[in-house]
């Protein structure tokens, strides 16, 4: 028989011990990634103990039906997939294989707006790098958050967890530089059972973990003590549920809905980054995806722009409910900026009679998808942004700003892409959307430009 295992007091505990094992790395300013929820506190206390940063390695693992624990695989933000080849309770049904996949991911995505609206994600390009976890038993989800961060080139790449199976570890020994688990744990473990106190760790307490020692910095930033919390959004429409995330500093000026048609994010990084220099300027967002999670397959819901412009229509009724119940917020104006096929949703929308929105930013948005009719009908200033290595981008769009009769400006941002990928794009097209919303939002006076 096998002795009994011992327990840590809780995550903090281990986090300490761990931090000891590691201690060499202190000096070295590690970059802390931690595995959510559960990982966050322990990366927590890992980076304070060897001052280093914390940020979160996005990935979920994927559960079999039989008991909603077993892993049979994990996903990271992007899409990438890893299988356990010989799961708990077998293989399971392709089909509930996909279903939990999209699930998960559309639980990276609201992972994503929620825990990483206050800066951006911290690149680990050339710097030692820890991903921690508060324990391992197949090894799915820090494989596949092995494979994240190994597209992105550190310096070293070390695992460490508190707590591992013989075969979890094996896995992940192949793929990391250095392995660090300070207790192992029979074939069959559960986590929970390496802790005396092991409770459930809520998104709340992840944000505040992640924000400890970046608040200040932008409090001084925006100009204000504090930041109203994000509100997770959840708006019935046609049958689904549209998710999103609203966050707003205080006191805002405006609010801008960001929204999209992707069922899963593809430009999270882009998308926060705006969203994070949109709020800078004193502007609430609230980023929405109107397409579900389960639709995200099917092209023809995308491009269907009619129903599009009827669920922005939802999101939009739904505003005013959130921002002043939840947020606590008076009315403000309203802007939108929009990509992709979302973007001609929005221009159905603004040329309706009596609109609420003040204005629209669409960038790289398939604005050609745009009902002809309507667009001499839009009345509210328009900004479209183009990437200038989209040749197709441009002809559509300097197509469409000829037909508008409103205020408008066409601007081509330098990069090479379609979608901004580039930082330097990035942040000019943040730098724009910034400038054109604080300039018809913030301020009262709409310039013909």
């Amino acid at each position: 028989m096998n002795p009994p295992l011992a327990r840590f007091a809780g995550r903090e505990e281990a986090a300490a011990q761990l931090a000891e094992a590691l201690s060499e790395y202190r000096g070295q300013h590690p970059l802390i990634l931690a595995i959510p929820k559960g990982g966050v506190p322990v990366g927590r206390g890992l980076a304070d103990a060897l001052e280093g940063q914390l940020d979160v390695a996005l990935v979920s693992k994927l559960v079999g039906p039989a008991n909603g624990i077993a892993a049979i695989g994990a996903v990271t933000e992007n899409g990438w997939t890893y299988r356990v080849e010989d799961p708990v309770g077998g293989q399971p049904d392709p089909m509930h294989f996909a279903q939990e996949r999209l699930a998960k991911l559309d639980l990276l995505r609201q992972q994503c707006a929620i825990y990483t609206s206050h800066r951006a994600r911290l690149d680990p390009h050339g710097r030692v790098v820890i991903l921690v976890d508060d324990g391992l038993c197949t090894g799915a989800t820090m494989m596949a958050a092995i494979h994240a961060v190994r597209r992105q080139q550190p310096a070293r790449l070390v695992c460490a967890v508190p707590v591992g199976t013989p075969q979890g570890l094996a896995a992940v020994r192949a793929s990391a530089d250095e392995v660090v688990c300070l207790r192992t744990a029979g074939p069959d473990h559960d986590v929970r059972h390496a802790y005396q106190c092991f409770p459930e760790v809520d998104d709340g307490e992840v944000r505040a973990l992640l924000w400890r020692d970046t608040e200040p910095r932008n409090a001084e930033v925006i100009g204000t003590k504090s930041l109203a919390a994000a509100v997770p959004v959840s708006i019935p429409c046609d049958g689904i549920r549209l998710h999103g995330v609203l966050d707003a500093p205080t006191s805002p000026v405006g609010l801008v809905l960001m929204v999209h048609a992707n069922g899963i994010d593809d430009h999270a990084v882009r998308n926060q980054y705006v969203a994070r220099k949109l709020r800078a300027r004193g502007l609430a967002t609230l980023l929405v995806d109107l397409i579900g999670p389960r639709e995200a397959m099917r092209m023809e819901k995308r491009r269907d722009i009619a129903m599009l412009a009827g669920r922005l229509r939802v999101v939009m009724q739904a505003v005013p409910g959130y921002v002043h119940a939840r947020l606590r917020l008076p009315a403000v104006p309203l802007g939108c900026f929009g990509t992709g096929t979302a973007a001609a949703a929005a221009l159905s929308v603004a040329a309706e009679e009596g609109t609420d929105l003040r204005t629209l930013v669409l960038a790289a948005g398939r604005v050609d998808l745009a009902d002809t009719d309507i667009l001499g009908k839009v009345t509210i200033p328009t900004l479209l942004v183009v990437g200038a290595g989209d040749p197709e981008g441009i002809r559509i769009n300097d197509l469409v700003f000829g037909r508008l009769r409103c205020p408008r400006q066409l601007r081509l941002v330098a990069g090479e892409g379609r979608i901004f990928e580039e930082p330097a794009a990035i942040e000019e097209l943040a730098a724009l959307t910034g400038s054109w919303f604080s300039l018809l939002l913030a301020d009262e006076r709409i310039a013909v430009m």
